[in-house]
């Protein structure tokens, strides 16, 4: 599809998983083309599509995308990757858990697989213990119960 094609597609107003069906590797550089758009909403649906293709080639775009400056699309990075068996690389999962944006780091932990590094489980440690924010605490505490 057209980065033009995929934006259509992907601006339905509730996405679903439908929404997403038909996007394929040979869209990711649409996709990443979509990333850098104005609307944040619409970089953020291109992470969930991305996510859904899963891979290398996709991995790659969203450890890219895990250091856009705006908070939405790496909460969106975060939420994705946490729902998809997509693996980070340590040093992209250690920044998106140290992430100043209270969201990003509430939805990180989710994003951490048993693959992850120790240095990866000790900051999640820290975090379900001494983050300021409850949710980030909770899920950090989740997250540690579920790839042990």
């Amino acid at each position: 599809m057209t980065t033009a094609e995929l934006r259509v597609k992907l601006s339905v107003i509730e996405p679903t998983e439908t929404t997403y069906a038909g996007i394929t590797v040979s869209d990711l550089p649409a996709l990443e083309q979509l990333l850098t758009d104005k609307e944040e909403w619409i970089a953020a649906r291109a992470v969930f599509a991305a996510s859904r293709v899963g891979g290398r080639e996709a991995t790659a775009v969203l450890t890219r995308a895990a250091a856009d400056p705006r908070p939405p699309v790496r909460v969106a990075v975060a939420a994705a990757v946490g729902q998809r068996p997509i693996v980070l690389p340590d040093t992209t999962l250690l920044n998106l858990l140290k992430d100043k944006d209270v969201g990003v780091r509430k939805f990180a932990p989710m994003a951490a697989k048993p693959e992850n590094s120790t240095e990866a489980r000790a900051l999640l440690t820290r975090l379900a213990s001494d983050d300021a924010v409850p949710a980030v605490r909770e899920n950090a505490a989740e997250a540690l119960r579920r790839i042990r």
